[in-house]
């Protein structure tokens, strides 16, 4: 059985399919982040900048415009003072890779015993709607401040997660 030359429109539509799941919203993360991005479409708790919290649900943390906002340790960037900033402390239950994920985009520095921790790798998609990026700690076991800084729209969604087994490794 002998077939045609394929319809230029058909090839045209094939060479398509890869650009177009590459573009899919939420596909240009590093690691997988389902389970974030469900977190933080779920209900979250109502949080003023400042609190200190006392279970990790996901948060929709209030911010305040940053000439305003005491963060407690310098951030690694300049806050715009026309912009929101905030934080909030909850406690890593032990010690080990997170992710912190946040709704919107913003700066975030981790502190943790009165000094800022160092990211391990971040990532971020601009048209994933509810998830804008998400960065990898290392931390200890006790409490954690959140600082969030250069927020356009006054409150952020976050949810810390444990790192987890079978993502892959950030490069």
């Amino acid at each position: 059985m002998r077939i045609g030359p394929v319809p230029a429109v058909s090839v045209a539509l094939l060479g398509a399919v890869p650009a177009l799941a590459a573009d899919a919203p939420c596909s240009k993360f590093s690691w997988p982040v389902d389970r974030e991005l469900a977190l933080l479409q779920a209900s979250r708790v109502d949080t003023a900048t400042g609190s200190v919290l006392t279970a990790n649900a996901p948060l929709a943390l209030t911010l305040v415009l940053a000439k305003g906002a005491a963060l407690p340790t310098p951030s690694q960037k300049a806050a715009d003072p026309a912009l929101f900033a905030g934080f909030a402390t909850l406690t890593v239950p032990k010690q080990g890779d997170y992710l912190i994920s946040l709704s919107a985009n913003s700066w975030i520095d981790a502190a943790q015993n009165g000094h800022r921790v160092d990211s391990n790798a971040h990532s971020g998609d601009p048209n994933c709607q509810g998830l804008r990026k998400s960065v990898r700690f290392t931390l200890e076991q006790g409490p954690l401040t959140i600082e969030i800084s250069n927020n356009p729209a006054g409150r952020i969604d976050v949810a810390v997660t444990p790192w987890y087994w079978g993502a892959p490794a950030p490069q």
